[in-house]
């Protein structure tokens, strides 16, 4: 799989300051292009009525790449080629109009986590205190981990991305929810069905539970409003997690420890029944999580 990553993404939002000065605090940097720790410029906020998901990148490193999902387009009839040039290519989403940007990107690199753990029989730190706990500094998220986009042709969008892009299955409850991926974590994009397409929720990877923790818990404290849900550990990825919510009413998740797949002949995924893959252990699932407040408000205006 040439695919390996997602790049970057672009939001629609009503209120591209307040949700700057979020994501901010949430532990990105820069302005204008918004840059996680090791994946560089990956969010770009701009001005939308609604919340929106406008483009979605996705990184290889083969440049046939290319050719091939071109040529796919054409004998899928799924979306359209809008752009292509030395290097990038940009396809039309056939159900929702989403823009999908490949270009060629290098692989995350990756300095190890400082943090240490004690466990029984395993012992990684002598006579000083856990690193978190003698953290100053805020969190870092590492890169942004995946997508959660709703679609009013759930099947159809799937098999745009899996029969043209050339992403895989990871796991799924069919016809609702399919955890898909371009490259080895358990999931770059879930494709989940809805009444209107919107982006469900947003993730970013950061070291281990410590950081999940500790950025969850200091967003909060600056706003008890932005609590969504957490902190928990999903079923399916396995990774732990905690969701905010943006003021454009996207959630967005601090995730950590979440599953690799180094071959999907390897991987044997459990056949997953009604909601029991959301979480392992954690708070009770709050209705907003499943049923997005501001639904109604994304129907009307589509």
């Amino acid at each position: 799989m040439g695919l390996h990553r997602l790049t970057s993404i672009t939001l629609g939002v009503p209120d591209v300051a307040a949700s700057t000065a979020f994501f901010h605090d949430f532990g990105l940097t820069g302005d204008g292009l918004l840059s996680t720790r090791d994946g560089g410029e990956q969010l770009e906020l701009v001005a939308s009525a609604t919340r929106s998901l406008e483009r979605l990148g996705v990184g290889t490193d083969d440049p046939d790449d290319f050719d091939r999902i071109a040529a796919r387009v054409g004998h899928s009839g799924l979306g359209a080629v809008v752009e292509s040039s030395d290097g990038r290519l940009v396809l039309s989403e056939p159900v929702t109009g989403l823009l999908v940007e490949v270009t060629m990107a290098e692989p995350y690199a990756v300095l190890p986590t400082p943090h240490t753990f004690n466990r029984p029989g395993v012992n990684e730190r002598f006579d000083v205190p856990a690193e978190s706990v003698l953290a100053a500094d805020g969190v870092a998220p590492s890169n942004l981990t995946h997508v959660v986009y709703g679609t009013p042709d759930q099947p159809t969008t799937l098999q745009f991305f899996t029969d043209v892009l050339g992403f895989e299955i990871s796991d799924q409850v069919p016809g609702i929810i399919a955890f898909t991926r371009c490259g080895e974590v358990h999931h770059n994009l879930a494709i989940q069905a809805a009444p209107v397409a919107f982006p469900h929720h947003i993730a970013f990877e950061v070291d281990d539970i410590d950081d999940v923790v500790r950025g969850g818990q200091s967003m909060v404290d600056a706003d008890p409003e932005r609590n969504m849900w957490g902190v928990g550990r999903h079923a399916i990825g396995s990774n732990w997690f905690w969701y905010l919510r943006d003021p454009s009413g996207t959630f967005v998740e601090y995730t950590a420890d979440i599953d690799r797949i180094s071959a999907q002949d390897l991987y044997r995924p459990k056949d997953w029944q009604g909601h029991e893959f959301l979480y392992s252990f954690g708070p009770p699932v709050p209705a907003e999580f499943l049923e997005p407040s501001d639904l109604a408000d994304l129907i009307a205006a589509s």
